[in-house]
C-alpha cells in the first residue's frame, strides 16, 4: 500500500530545505551507523533511476568512482526485462517510489541484489528492494526541492561510508550553508534570470564532477518555466553543441578552470553567461563563487542555486511555476502488481 500525501509548493519547499537537509543527514547517518549499508560495501554497483533521480545519482557515481569502486548509472529503459545482470546490487532511486521504470529494472535481479532509496519509505519500490534507505520521509513539492536535495546528499553518504567508512564531518551544517549560498548570490541570480528570460532557451554545461547539478538545472528550467534547457558534460559540449550559442542562447557553467574557458569561448557571440564555481576563476562571465567542500556537498549547494535562478526565471516570464504542462498516465504505480501485468 502506497500513503498519499500532500504538497508543498516549490517556494515552500526550497523554504524548508534547510532544515529538511539536517533532519536527512541525521537520519541517513544513524541508519548508516547500524550496519545496514553493509551487504552493499565491496560490490559493484548500478544506480537505476528515471528524470530528476537518475540526475541524482550522477556526481555520486563518479566519486564512487574516483574512489574504486565499480559503479554505473542507468535510466532504467536501457535495462531489459530479460539479460544478464549489469552489476551486483542494482541501486533503484525514487524520491516518491512509485516510477515504473526504476520498479522494472529492479524486478530483473533477484530481490536480495536490490537496494532502494526512497523519499516515500511506504512504497511500491521499497517494498521489493531487500535493502532500503530513506531520505527521511520529507514533505515535499510536486517539482522536486528539499526532496532532491536530501537524495543528493544520502547518496553521498551512502558514497563516503561504502568507501570509508565513516561520513564527511562538511554534513553537520549543508543545510544553514545551502541557505547562506542563496541568500548571498540571489540579486545576481534574479539578475542573470531576466537574461534567460530574453533569450528564452538555456545550455547547462557542467565538469563531469558537476553533472548532477547540471541535469538537474536543465529538468527544472524545463517543467516549471517550461523553458527549452538542455544540460551536458563539458568535454562533450566543447565537440559540437556549443556551436549553436547566438541571440536565442543563455549558458549556465559548473565547474572551475576548464568552464572558465569554455565561458571565454562562448563570449565571442554576446550570449549571457553564468560561471557557478568553487574555484579563483576569471572569465568572460558572471561568477558566483561557492566554499570549497566535498564533491557531493558542492553539488547540493550548485543545485540551490539553480533552484532558486529557476524560481527567477519563472517570475521573469511571469508564469505559475505550479502549472503542470501534462496530465502523465504511465510514468506513476500503486503496487509493484501493474509493472508485472502492464497495466494502470
Amino acid at each position: 500500500m502506497t500513503t498519499t500525501r500532500p504538497w508543498l509548493t516549490f517556494d515552500e519547499g526550497i523554504a524548508a530545505q534547510s532544515a529538511g537537509l539536517t533532519e536527512s543527514v541525521r537520519q541517513v547517518r544513524e541508519w548508516l551507523a547500524t550496519g545496514a549499508a553493509e551487504p552493499v560495501k565491496g560490490k559493484s554497483l548500478l544506480f537505476a533511476g528515471i528524470g530528476a533521480s537518475y540526475a541524482a545519482a550522477a556526481t555520486p557515481v563518479y566519486f564512487l568512482r574516483q574512489a574504486g569502486v565499480a559503479a554505473f548509472r542507468s535510466a532504467c529503459a536501457d535495462v531489459p526485462d530479460e539479460g544478464p545482470s549489469l552489476a551486483d546490487v542494482y541501486v533503484g532511486i525514487s524520491q516518491g517510489g512509485r516510477s515504473r521504470e526504476t520498479i522494472q529494472a529492479l524486478l530483473t535481479v533477484p530481490r536480495e541484489c536490490r537496494m532502494a532509496v526512497v523519499n516515500n519509505s511506504d512504497s511500491p519500490l521499497a517494498s521489493e528492494a531487500g535493502t532500503v534507505l530513506s531520505v527521511g520521509d520529507l514533505l515535499d513539492s510536486r517539482m522536486s526541492s528539499i526532496g532532491f536535495t536530501a537524495t543528493v546528499a544520502t547518496l553521498g553518504l551512502l558514497a563516503e561510508w561504502l568507501t570509508t567508512g565513516t561520513t564527511n564531518a562538511g554534513w553537520d551544517d549543508i543545510g544553514p550553508l545551502t541557505e547562506k549560498v542563496m541568500a548571498d548570490n540571489d540579486d545576481v541570480l534574479r539578475l542573470f534570470a531576466a537574461e534567460i528570460a530574453e533569450r528564452g532557451t538555456v545550455d547547462v554545461v557542467a565538469a563531469a564532477p558537476n553533472l548532477t547539478s547540471a541535469e538537474q538545472g536543465a529538468l527544472l528550467f524545463r517543467e516549471g518555466p517550461f523553458v527549452p534547457s538542455m544540460a551536458m558534460d563539458t568535454r562533450s559540449y566543447l565537440h559540437g553543441p556549443m556551436d549553436c550559442a547566438g541571440p536565442s542562447t543563455a549558458h549556465v557553467l559548473i565547474g572551475g578552470a576548464r568552464e572558465g574557458l569554455l565561458a571565454d569561448q562562448l563570449s565571442e557571440k554576446s550570449v549571457p553567461i553564468l560561471l557557478v564555481t568553487d574555484e579563483e576563476v576569471e572569465a568572460s562571465a558572471t561568477i558566483i563563487r561557492i566554499p570549497q567542500v566535498s564533491a557531493v556537498q558542492r553539488s547540493v549547494l550548485e543545485v540551490a542555486l539553480m533552484q532558486r535562478l529557476v524560481q527567477h526565471t519563472a517570475d521573469a516570464f511571469g508564469r505559475n511555476i505550479e502549472d503542470r504542462a501534462f496530465t502523465r498516465y504511465d510514468t506513476k504505480v500503486d503496487s509493484v502488481r501493474q509493472v508485472i501485468d502492464g497495466t494502470l
